[in-house]
């Protein structure tokens, strides 16, 4: 069964923001996905409620970066 809920629009941009340090190779992937977790954590925790659904870090960043590059035309 999937879950409907949609992911906070706060969480994605952020997730694009590291994807992009990421693609420069400000930080690692790794980091990156640390620090979404972190940050989703504090969002969900805040929130109270079951309003978004939680994210997998990495996945939703390497998907921005995918994106990313798509847009570009590779």
């Amino acid at each position: 069964m999937s879950d409907e809920r949609p992911i906070n629009p706060d969480v994605d941009f952020q997730a694009g923001l590291l994807a992009a340090k990421v693609a420069r190779r400000v930080m690692s992937l790794d980091a990156a996905a640390r620090e979404l977790s972190d940050w989703q954590a504090e969002t969900l925790s805040a929130e109270r409620g079951d309003r978004w659904r939680a994210v997998e870090p990495r996945t939703l960043i390497v998907t921005h970066m995918m994106n990313r590059l798509l847009k570009r035309g590779y």
